[in-house]
């Protein structure tokens, strides 16, 4: 099938690597550069923690992530073979590591004990680690007495999947980038089988989606701050239990942290405050006095489309198929969001 893809996001870029394994005519339409996003898929940590993130977000969200973690694998092995390159992504499932500072110890077993409600049947992929255990598990991590290790949760570079799919998709498929979209999408509908939109935030304020009064898109901001230093060896990623918000330290390859905020829910599409970045920045240094020196890479901010009742939708009208929703769960929750697609369209 002739197949036009609107929006070169993480959903538009797993969309069109799993179609042209199945032998398909792809057209990827992108509004800005393809080959340099600065999509929500470029604003993130790409963290696939389903059951550390299940007390964030709804029981659906939670399912989507667990059977993607299950999915990743073969994603990536599918992306190698596809990329003229055939470099490897960095995927690492060494779980994630949950710690709170001293003076909010009872938010770090308020959230173990919410993880524990939310999903019972997990209670054995949930361990609290005391002194030696912690050092044990992360040596860097020796100021902290107590933590809470999440098993079975992965940690992807989304820097190299970018780059490894732009290559891919480019060598496999038709882009298009810099295009706008005309009207609702009709247009596209007479040229190909099948018109997929990917949009993210940028479907916020357009007609190919369907709406009801507890289903309407919008848009959240999402910021993060990327560092790079070689006197921290921090081999998990680690969420900072807070009364405020949570903070994520998320290590990726070459000795460089993703750091971000788990619930900065602002509107609005201005550059990375000072507030935001005080609060990132200095949990970051209260965690380990090795990101002092840290090189600042990148201080980057986005928008994530949400629906009101905070699941993700698939919407099929006519021969136009809308996927959106996926907010900042997008690394947790796509390959599976894109398999259920496929499902109803191929």
């Amino acid at each position: 099938m002739k197949i036009a893809i609107i929006g070169a996001g993480l959903v538009g870029r797993l969309s069109a690597l799993k179609l042209i394994l199945s032998g398909h005519d792809i057209t990827l339409l992108e509004a800005h550069s393809f080959d340099h996003p600065h999509n929500a898929a470029a604003v993130s940590a790409g963290l696939i923690a389903p059951l550390s993130e299940s007390v964030h977000t709804t029981p659906e969200m939670t399912e989507l992530g667990f059977r993607s973690y299950h999915l990743w694998p073969k994603t990536l092995n599918e992306l190698r073979e596809l990329d003229p390159l055939h470099e490897n992504v960095f995927f690492d499932t060494s779980g994630t590591v949950a710690i709170s500072f001293p003076e909010e110890q009872e938010c770090l077993l308020q959230y173990r004990e919410q993880l524990n409600l939310r999903l019972p049947h997990l209670k054995s992929n949930i361990q609290m680690l005391y002194n030696d255990e912690v050092v044990e598990l992360e040596p860097e991590l020796s100021r902290f007495e107590t933590a809470v290790f999440i098993a079975n949760e992965a940690n992807l570079c989304n820097q190299q999947f970018l780059a490894s799919s732009a290559r891919a998709i480019r060598q496999h498929a038709s882009i298009v980038d810099h295009w706008a979209l005309q009207g609702n999408g009709s247009e596209l509908q007479q040229q190909y089988d099948w018109v997929i939109d990917c949009r993210g935030a940028g479907a916020v304020n357009a007609h190919t989606h369907v709406e009801t009064d507890d289903h309407t898109l919008t848009s959240i901001r999402g910021e993060a701050i990327r560092v790079r230093t070689d006197r921290v060896a921090i081999r998990r990623p680690i969420r900072v239990i807070q009364k405020r918000f949570d903070i994520f330290i998320v290590p990726k390859p070459d000795n460089i942290f993703v750091v971000g905020g788990t619930e900065i829910d602002r509107q609005g599409d201005h550059a990375v405050t000072v507030r935001s970045s005080l609060d990132l920045l200095s949990a970051v240094y209260a965690l380990h006095p090795g990101f002092a020196d840290a090189e600042i890479i990148e201080a980057i901010a986005g928008q994530r489309a949400v629906f009101v009742d905070r699941n993700p939708s698939i919407e099929l009208v006519e021969n136009i198929a809308c996927i959106n929703g996926l907010s900042r769960q997008g690394w947790l929750a796509g390959p599976a969001m894109v398999e259920k697609l496929l499902h109803q369209i191929i």
